[in-house]
């Protein structure tokens, strides 16, 4: 908690202040997400897994979404599926973390810095998928962090 004070404070005194956030709850899967405020919610697909978020200028993406838990490898082979995604793309990937409750990859790909995290939880796969230009980074290094820390991960399936 004094850390986030500091946070928001330093930020005021700079000039900066903290983003506001809106929380956004999905229905089918039961996970919870916060994102700023000032960026726009784009329609749920027909399915009801999620949803992407773009800010004002259009330069940044959040997107959120869950899954069932469905392939015979589990969480390896979901990350390992994700981290061939981003290879396909020729994306340069910094950090590749497989726990036993998740993944998180990052990197950049054609100037652009991606952070994906994956949570299993009641056997179901909450994602949320961060997009931006990579000069933005010390921007959205907090935005991040905020997503990280307040991120419900799903509650729907069962194990």
């Amino acid at each position: 908690m004094t850390n986030l004070l500091l946070l928001s404070s330093a930020l005021m005194l700079s000039g900066f202040a903290p983003p506001a956030y809106k929380a956004y709850h999905n229905q089918r899967f039961g996970y919870r997400i916060d994102y700023p405020a000032d960026f726009r919610p784009q329609p749920e697909p027909d399915n009801g897994d999620g949803r992407r978020f773009i800010s004002p200028d259009g330069q940044v993406v959040l997107t959120a979404y869950a899954s069932y838990n469905a392939l015979d490898g589990g969480l390896a082979e979901n990350h390992k599926l994700a981290r061939q995604g981003w290879q396909v793309k020729h994306a340069t990937l910094t950090l590749d973390q497989l726990t036993r409750t998740g993944y998180v990859l990052s990197g950049q790909v054609r100037g652009h810095i991606f952070y994906e995290k994956t949570v299993l939880k009641s056997n179901t796969l909450t994602t949320f998928l961060w997009e931006y230009p990579a000069a933005r980074k010390a921007a959205l290094d907090a935005v991040i962090q905020h997503t990280i820390r307040t991120l419900q991960p799903s509650v729907a399936g069962g194990n």
